[in-house]
């Protein structure tokens, strides 16, 4: 009877660890298909991901080729700055011609008191000898 009460407890035992070790295994088991799940996400986004040299390389580039667009823009401007400047200069040249053309129009002409006073002598000179 004690045998039989042995090998009852110690088959129970058995039993239940057997169980245990069952449920272990199943959990590590799913467990493991978790990992497995994460590591393939994992490598799916850092293959999107650009390396830290690559992401540099970009950078540079765009960098770069805003300089460029800049000189290029900088040049242009340049240009048409001294366009600008040479019809400005051309502008004042061809005032200033303007400008001494009318003041000798202005000396061959009379001014209106000039004009008056002429016309005040011819009066004068006509009532003075009775011309009529």
């Amino acid at each position: 009877e004690r045998l039989d009460f042995l090998e009852q407890l110690l088959g129970d035992s058995a039993d239940k660890h057997a169980t245990e070790l069952a449920a272990l295994k199943a959990k590590q088991a799913k467990t493991a298909d978790a990992l497995a799940k994460h590591a393939k996400d994992s490598s799916a986004a850092l293959a999107h991901h650009a390396t830290v040299g690559e992401r540099i390389d970009y950078i540079e580039q765009c960098i770069g080729d805003s300089a460029d667009m800049h000189v290029r823009q900088l040049e242009s401007l340049k240009q048409a700055h001294d366009n600008h400047a040479k019809d400005l200069s051309l502008v004042k040249d061809l005032h200033g011609r303007l400008s001494s053309g009318q003041k000798e129009v202005q000396a061959k002409h009379l001014s209106v008191a000039e004009r008056l006073e002429v016309l005040e002598r011819r009066l004068r000179h006509c009532f003075d000898t009775g011309l009529p």
